[in-house]
């Protein structure tokens, strides 16, 4: 009784907590129902300044489920948006109804893809942005990082100012090295000179 119990409790606090949980894709119906496009990161959750994609899967409703739709590079066009910048992505059959648009995200946060187009003649116009009933936002790497974070891009930036800082200066010492050397020699030559002419 008790496991009952304990087994509807647990299943509505899952169903009060869904809609905080962000979904890895996002399905969209569209052309009256005919078809659906499913999109999102190609790899979830999406890290900053790795590599990833705009995953677009096309699939015809029919008896059973869905079948899929290839053939539709040069039908369909895609862009990502990221704080009002823009860039269009060029999709590549991968095969069972699903394209690729590979792009590196270099921001944190929410990421909007777009596709549009005609799917078979259908006209397609979808806009999806990250949310937690869609797909990820872009999340820092340091929190998958193991054994131990990787230095940010700053810190790697200022490192090697640091070193070629340090380079600089040992050349300079160098130089200032070889200077001293060769006045020393002459100065040396001249007093050696100097002693046999006596």
């Amino acid at each position: 009784m008790i496991g009952w119990r304990l087994r509807i409790a647990a299943t509505a606090l899952g169903a009060a907590l869904l809609p905080f949980v962000a979904a890895a894709h996002v399905t969209v119906d569209t052309a009256d129902g005919k078809y659906a496009v499913e999109l999102g990161f190609e790899h979830e959750p999406a890290y900053l300044g790795q590599p990833n994609a705009l995953f677009v899967k096309v699939g015809e409703y029919a008896t059973g489920g869905t079948k899929p739709v290839d053939g539709l590079v040069g039908a369909l066009t895609a862009e990502v948006e990221k704080d009002g910048q823009t860039q269009e992505l060029d999709l590549t059959p991968q095969g069972d109804g699903v394209y690729l648009g590979v792009f590196y995200p270099t921001a944190l946060g929410d990421y909007t893809f777009r596709v549009s187009g005609d799917i078979n003649g259908s006209p397609v116009n979808i806009e999806e942005s990250s949310s937690p009933t869609t797909f990820d936002p872009v999340q820092s790497l340091a929190a998958a990082e193991f054994p131990a974070p990787l230095p940010s891009v700053v810190d790697v930036a200022a490192q090697a100012e640091s070193a070629a800082s340090a380079a600089q200066s040992a050349r300079l010492f160098a130089i200032i090295g070889i200077i001293v050397g060769a006045l020393g020699l002459v100065v040396g030559g001249t007093a050696f000179a100097a002693a046999r002419r006596q």
